[in-house]
């Protein structure tokens, strides 16, 4: 199997010849072998150079891509002041929704900037330099995500209890602008669309809020991506079982879920979604990317990521990946232990 066929075979809980390897590898990989961290995230030629490299240095079964997109070119094609620094994250220096009059000029926002246009150029390359045999995945995030970054995270939070009415029409004028967002990433190349839906967690909202904010306008989003032909997969970190929102997330369109961390130092217990879940959908892992990946032994991580693996050794239907996103100041050598056991596990 290519690495295509593998995550497909996966995805639809079929037998695979050995487990797929799909980590959150992006920042790290930036720093391994971009020129800058700000090139290999934003800039076309190094972006694709960076991931061709982390490809065949670590044969991931996906290029991953994304980190920039979500940080800095979609706030900024929205209003936002982002400063872009060589060596970290995009930081949004202000936000630009501050009254209900804002959300008219964020509704007729043209995202196609040229920081946009080169990273959907960079995502063409690697398509072209893939030819067809390693999946791209893109992240992204939804509607009520991108509100936070508009409004800021604290703002959002308060609106809910007491100005619910931006809340609705902001997302509202963000959906068709994240359909947009999505539909060029799949002309681009794009085939695995995972939505980092954290600011919409059972750690920062309540799953009635969740229901009567959150739900509707990412449905929308996930459907409309779906039936564009891309598979769509949330990444959402807290007790998203006992909460209930793996039963919403279930109602979209979705085509495999990423659990992340419920602590800094604890993960959602794979067995548990795998439970709650059957054989309806696929399930990634979700080895913390905080704990001994970032501040242990290479002796160490490798004992944690033999534990995960073994842990799903039974399940159809499984893809190894970490939490959440990996810190970029995690060391190689452990990120090469990570990997050295994904690739020699027997299942």
């Amino acid at each position: 199997m290519n690495s295509t066929e593998r995550m497909a075979a996966a995805m639809a809980l079929k037998a695979v010849d050995r487990i797929p390897n799909a980590p959150f590898y992006e920042a790290p990989i930036c720093r391994y072998f971009g020129r800058t961290f700000r090139s290999a995230l934003l800039e076309d030629q190094d972006l694709a150079d960076c991931h061709m490299k982390a490809i065949e240095t670590f044969q991931f079964d996906w290029v991953m891509v994304g980190m920039g997109l979500i940080g800095g070119i979609i706030p900024d094609a929205m209003g936002c002041q982002v400063k872009w620094p060589e060596d970290v994250f995009p930081i949004i220096e202000k936000t630009t929704v501050f009254s209900m009059e804002d959300v008219d000029r964020v509704a007729k926002t043209d995202i196609h900037t040229k920081r946009m246009e080169a990273f959907l150029k960079g995502v063409s390359l690697l398509r072209k330099r893939l030819n067809g045999e390693v999946p791209i995945a893109c992240e992204y995030i939804s509607p009520f995500t991108i509100a936070a970054r508009l409004r800021g995270t604290n703002e959002i939070m308060e609106d809910i209890y007491e100005n619910p009415g931006l809340v609705h029409a902001l997302q509202d004028a963000v959906v068709p602008l994240n359909i947009e967002v999505g539909r060029a990433l799949i002309e681009a190349g794009v085939e695995y669309i995972f939505y980092g839906a954290d600011m919409e967690c059972p750690l920062l909202i309540s799953p009635d809020h969740y229901r009567e904010f959150v739900h509707e306008p990412t449905r929308k989003v996930v459907d409309a991506l779906a039936e564009m032909g891309a598979r769509v997969l949330p990444h959402m970190c807290g007790e998203i079982v006992k909460t209930g929102i793996v039963d919403m997330l279930l109602e979209m369109d979705i085509h495999g879920i990423m659990p992340g961390n419920v602590t800094q130092e604890t993960v959602l217990d794979l067995r548990e979604l795998k439970d709650k879940c059957g054989e309806r959908i696929c399930i990634f892992d979700n080895l913390n990317p905080n704990g001994s990946l970032l501040i242990g032994t290479p002796d160490e991580v490798a004992q944690e990521t033999r534990a995960h693996l073994e842990k799903a050794k039974s399940m159809t239907g499984y893809i190894f990946s970490t939490s959440g996103t990996t810190s970029p100041a995690t060391p190689k050598t452990n990120f090469e232990a990570m990997n050295r056991e994904v690739l020699g596990f027997s299942s």
